[in-house]
């Protein structure tokens, strides 16, 4: 038995019949980028990316240590090099086409769609859900001490399924590997990269003026109508998934929350295991989709959201007019010591905030009351310099 060297590990039962592409044994890099932890708030790509080995694969005894076959996907250039190489021409790209749905071994667009992409969206969601507990009281932490400033996660999965369409979970790569068209012959993925950023809100959401009014409107009412009654951050959080739902692009969609249409919502909910780790504010987007509204929109050749100028419901009251804040003298940077600059956190231009239980009143307050709070201990160094 050959030694094995002292530390920690993590062991997995080798898939022995995984799914193929034309003979190939692959596995699929995901992108999926966290957008809210506590309500959790996950998309997903819709086409994983495929690492596809370049030999054919075998199960022969004298193949089970060949990493061409196993591991290296696409591959060294010694394996593309080698004489056993079947060097595939053109290389697969994505895996929502009919070129794929017709090569892969079982192949067909109804095993892919109603089988083994929901297991895919199944082992991404359960990882994060689980995953979750351990980091939500940082979250909540975080927001109570009036930092309110949207974080993400981007995440990239690698994901193995078998030949009855079960995905297993290789590893997680959370490094943030965006690659863009760096690879472009295997992965083509500049455009699907700058849509990220515009899920995220990286530019203010550009398209809410379309229905911000109708959008105020209908969570007026949801609200009202809620036996629990939505806080203010509650409805922040909808607004947010809103916006974030009327910007993707590129394939880009939301996997959780969502009804319990989709299989791993419905496995989840049907769980009281999984229950349990559901939030208050969870509890709210749930029920906010089965209200059952969204802005007008449709989705285009490229599976990128087009929104549709959504006029407010004549049924429902008309939304109420924000007062504006009023316009404050920001307090002297000068006076506030460098080490504390970077706690102080401000929201980008049109950018809702997301999570907590404060206004946006009350954050202001938070940060006013910081600043004199250092003003004055500086002052009181001062005196004692003295």
């Amino acid at each position: 038995v050959q030694r094995i060297p002292a530390g920690e590990f993590v062991l997995q039962d080798y898939v022995m019949r995984p799914m193929l592409f034309k003979g190939h044994k692959f596995d699929l890099r995901l992108w999926t980028v966290l957008l809210s932890v506590d309500p959790l708030r996950l998309h997903l790509l819709g086409t994983g990316i495929p690492k596809v080995s370049q030999w054919n694969y075998s199960k022969a005894v004298e193949d089970v240590k060949e990493p061409c076959i196993h591991v290296l996907m696409p591959g060294t250039n010694e394996c593309f090099q080698n004489k056993r190489a079947n060097v595939l021409t053109p290389y697969p790209t994505r895996t929502n086409t009919q070129e794929w749905f017709d090569k892969v071994i079982p192949s067909g667009k109804d095993f892919w769609t109603q089988r083994a992409w929901p297991s895919v969206e199944w082992r991404v969601v359960e990882l994060l859900v689980l995953a979750r507990d351990a980091i939500l009281h940082v979250d909540h932490q975080l927001k109570r001490n009036g930092l309110r400033y949207k974080r993400v996660f981007f995440l990239s999965p690698d994901i193995l399924i078998d030949q009855h369409g079960q995905a297993t979970m290789v590893e997680v790569n959370v490094n943030g590997y965006m690659i863009g068209n760096l690879h472009k012959s295997f992965f083509p993925l500049h455009e699907e990269q700058r849509a990220v950023f515009r899920l995220m809100g990286g530019n203010g959401f550009p398209k809410q003026h379309k229905y911000a009014a109708a959008l105020e409107q209908q969570t007026a009412a949801f609200c009202k109508r809620r036996k629990a009654k939505c806080t203010p951050a509650a409805e922040r959080e909808i607004w947010e998934m809103v916006h974030e739902d009327m910007h993707c692009a590129m394939a880009w969609y939301r996997i959780f929350p969502t009804g319990e249409d989709r299989p791993h919502t419905a496995r989840l909910k049907g769980s009281p295991s999984y229950q349990r780790s559901f939030t208050f504010l969870d509890g709210v987007m749930f029920d906010w989709l089965q209200h059952g509204w969204a802005p007008l929109h449709q989705l285009d050749q490229n599976r990128s959201v087009v929104v549709a100028q959504t006029p407010p419901s004549a049924d429902l009251p008309p939304p109420k007019a924000r007062a504006k804040p009023r316009q404050q003298k920001p307090a002297s940077a000068a006076k506030i010591p460098e080490a504390h600059l970077n706690t102080m956190h401000r929201m980008p231009a049109g950018l809702a905030p997301a999570g907590g239980d404060a206004s946006a009143d009350d954050e202001l307050a938070v940060l006013r009351a910081r600043i004199a709070e250092l003003e004055r201990k500086g002052q009181g160094e001062a005196g004692r310099g003295r």
